[in-house]
């Protein structure tokens, strides 16, 4: 193995731990302070907190322990403050990987073999943006989503879900406005072809939406007004064209929505049979109760 490749790997690993240890500092700090410093805050501010703690005291001040009481409130809002704490453990821990991450060499686009130090160096990249929801516990709900994807890199356009989708290369992945992901639905930058790695951006257009458990492989280009079947293959370099959708390995052209105005003049009623003859319904039940 090239000294280069045991550098960097070295690197990654110290630079976590690094990025670990700096972000436990602020949260630490503020959780000192806010267990040193709320009670009397609270006591100087006066309002109702004095009250509840006298009244909570009075009942069941013999069987709690002093320590407790000395910190009652800090022991009232625990959870909150952990909640904040952990957060803000969490923001320095992103910025830090997002610094920590520049000093990983970025590959463009291209065949890189497998086992290689380029095929190493693309792993240690992405290494960052991987683990990063581990340490997240509660706030990867929030955090396995949009943010995530974008802080990472990912270019994603207006009232676009990710929601349940997957993103396994952020930094090559530019989707458009109003799409929408499927549960479990993938998008990659990569693909492994044998004894090579193959890198290349993926992009979608606007209002395209990829089906549950649908995957789209690298330098994929998908239109606008696509959608992608559930449990589909989009194969890398594949172009789909807009106003389609992709099913089976084909792209089938959309059926057109026609305006009333086209509707009417091919003699098609504008208010769907259904909606009719409810309508119709409605109006001999009344004719019959006017009887």
């Amino acid at each position: 193995m090239k000294f280069r490749t045991i550098y960097y790997g070295l690197y990654m690993v110290s630079s976590i731990l690094v990025s670990i240890t700096v972000a436990a500092f602020p949260a630490s700090f503020i959780f000192l302070i806010l267990f040193q410093g709320i009670d009397p805050a609270l006591e100087q501010f006066g309002f109702i907190f004095p009250i509840i703690k006298s009244e909570f005291q009075s009942i069941l001040g013999a069987i709690i322990p002093q320590f407790f009481l000395e910190h009652f409130w800090f022991f009232v809002f625990f959870v909150p403050v952990v909640f904040f704490c952990y957060g803000l453990f969490l923001a320095t821990l992103l910025g830090m990987f997002l610094l920590s991450r520049r000093g990983i060499p970025y590959l463009e686009d291209g065949y890189y073999p497998m086992e290689s130090e380029a095929w190493l160096l693309y792993e240690f990249f992405e290494v960052y943006y991987v683990i990063f929801p581990y340490f997240a516990w509660f706030f990867s709900v929030f955090l396995d989503t949009r943010p995530r994807h974008t802080f990472f890199g990912a270019k994603i356009g207006k009232n676009t879900v990710v929601g349940n989708g997957r993103l396994f290369n952020p930094e090559r992945t530019i989707i458009g406005d109003n799409c929408f992901f499927g549960y479990d639905a993938i998008l990659s930058g990569h693909v492994y072809e044998g004894g090579r790695l193959y890198l290349k951006e993926v992009r979608l257009g606007n209002n395209v939406t990829i089906g549950a458990n649908a995957v789209v492989l690298a330098g994929a280009d998908i239109g606008d007004n696509v959608i992608v079947a559930a449990n589909s293959t989009v194969p890398k370099d594949r172009k789909i064209p807009p106003d389609t959708i992709w099913v089976a390995g084909k792209a089938i052209p959309r059926k057109k929505e026609m305006t009333l105005t086209e509707l009417a003049h091919l003699g098609i009623p504008a208010v769907p049979p259904a909606v009719e003859a409810e309508l119709v319904d409605g109006r001999q039940e009344k004719s019959e109760d006017d009887e």
